[in-house]
């Protein structure tokens, strides 16, 4: 059984009580669009209230609840064809052994760079239809029927303005938290109150394969196989991550014997929180190659790309399951983070709340987020071989994007496509020119120092005044 909230202990906040925090305002009470879970099927509906019901907000957000329950029934419906047409072929598709993930916080980037590298035809990538409706979207989208689900889309984001559609590039733990029934550190986002109980899903250790992170940098070791030698479709690129996915404990465990201390004290994941996890999300990445294939054409699975801000914390995860997978982190300055941050939880997260937080709870939850985020990453930046990692600035991909993308693509050896990109990414780039930046409220003095003390070592990381 998944753990719930009445089983698990939360970690204690060190953050005295007159600390300063963000003022946020309520909003968006009755609304239903834009809802993370609007694609959630019935058994993982049911598990999510199993566990929570007792600290849902029933009077505040009932009409979500029911809202939510009803859709529960429809996605169940409309996730028939996907399932009698394409689940067999889904879950014996192959994964290409080297995915390309975006790492980094919430508002550092991750978005922008994620729409700009979802340009290169080479990738398949999860569409927002794909993660809002992880159930049921190949069969929809052949049927031409996303249009059925569009009352429940903006044209905009809330968060920044930024233009969205069905078919633009999404993050994939959405889809993972909606099949799971909230097997996730999404769930914070829909229940904020229980963000201390949950916070063990950011980084999903468990008790058997739980690992310290590698303290001491180790010596870069290249890949037993050239890179370019590397199955794209053949037995050698799904068995790598059938093999990862079996081995992981033993990997994690020999890490173990190499590493320092811990990174990660906030807890564990129970091993089946951890296998729920990782069948679902193995399951959407499985469906997103399948659709790439069934909409592109060919018969080898293209490399994915996946970006979702909480998986910088899951770096010891990606290496077990994809020793060949690159990464690009991107950062920022930490005061605009924050505020960034701050800005789209009061835009954004009210869409989907089912408890009210207080402010104290959503500026804690900002910040415990990014300490977490920034150790993990940090455990792992000298393990990383300069054929794995590269990292870039938000300043830099937003004054100098080419330039900014052809070191990437030259880093991983992929120059020699990068000129018949380079016009797609200037479009791009150009669409944007009219694009009006958020104007974020400025933090009071106390705050400020707050952030500058509490994030003092990725101020020092990454040269930030």
């Amino acid at each position: 059984r998944i753990a719930g909230v009445h089983e698990t202990m939360a970690p204690k906040n060190d953050a005295p009580e007159d600390a300063p925090v963000y003022s946020f305002t309520p909003k968006h009470r009755h609304q239903i669009k834009l809802h993370m879970m609007s694609g959630v099927t019935l058994l993982p509906w049911l598990r999510l209230l199993w566990c929570y019901w007792r600290v849902l907000d029933w009077r505040r957000y009932g009409h979500r609840i029911i809202f939510l329950t009803l859709m529960s029934f429809i996605n169940s419906l409309l996730a028939i064809p996907d399932w009698w047409f394409y689940g067999r072929a889904a879950a014996n598709q192959q994964l290409h052994s080297e995915p390309l993930f975006i790492l980094g916080h919430p508002r550092t980037g991750t978005t922008h760079l994620h729409n700009l590298l979802a340009l290169d035809p080479a990738f398949a990538h999860a569409t927002t239809f794909a993660a809002g409706f992880p159930s049921s979207f190949i069969s929809l989208e052949r049927a031409g029927l996303k249009w059925v689900l569009a009352p429940l889309l903006e044209p905009t984001r809330p968060m920044d303005a930024m233009q969205l559609t069905w078919d633009t590039p999404a993050e994939d733990e959405i889809a993972t938290n909606t099949l799971t029934g909230g097997v996730s550190y999404y769930l914070p986002i829909v229940l904020p109150r229980e963000e201390a109980r949950l916070r063990h899903l950011l980084t999903l250790r468990t008790p058997a394969s739980a690992q310290p992170q590698p303290a001491q940098p180790q010596p870069h070791q290249q890949a037993p196989t050239d890179r370019k030698h590397a199955s794209a479709a053949g037995s050698s690129g799904s068995a790598a991550v059938v093999a990862g996915a079996r081995t992981q404990q033993q990997q994690q465990q020999q890490q173990q014997q190499q590493g320092g201390e811990a990174a990660d004290s906030t807890g564990l994941a129970t091993q089946e929180e951890w296998a729920t996890w990782q069948e679902s999300f193995l399951h959407f990445m499985k469906k997103v190659t399948l659709r790439d294939l069934v909409t592109k054409g060919g018969d080898r699975p293209r490399p994915l790309l996946i970006k979702s801000p909480v998986h910088t914390a899951r770096v010891h995860i990606w290496r077990a399951l994809f020793p060949r997978a690159r990464f690009v982190y991107i950062h920022r300055h930490p005061l605009q983070v924050f505020q960034s941050a701050a800005h789209m939880a009061d835009t954004y997260y009210w869409y989907t709340y089912l408890q009210q937080p207080t402010n104290r709870q959503v500026t804690d939850f900002i910040f415990d987020q990014y300490d977490t985020l920034y150790r993990e990453y940090m455990s792992w930046r000298a393990v990383l071989g300069p054929d794995e990692l590269v990292e870039v600035s938000f300043d830099e991909l937003e004054s100098d994007p080419i330039p900014t993308l052809k070191r990437i693509y030259d880093a991983f050896g992929w120059g020699a496509r990068f000129e018949s990109l380079e016009p797609a990414f200037r479009t791009y780039c150009k669409s944007l020119g009219d694009f009006k930046k958020n104007q974020l409220s400025r933090l009071s003095p106390e705050l400020e120092a707050r952030v500058r003390e509490r994030w003092a070592e990725s101020f020092a990381a990454f040269g930030y005044s």
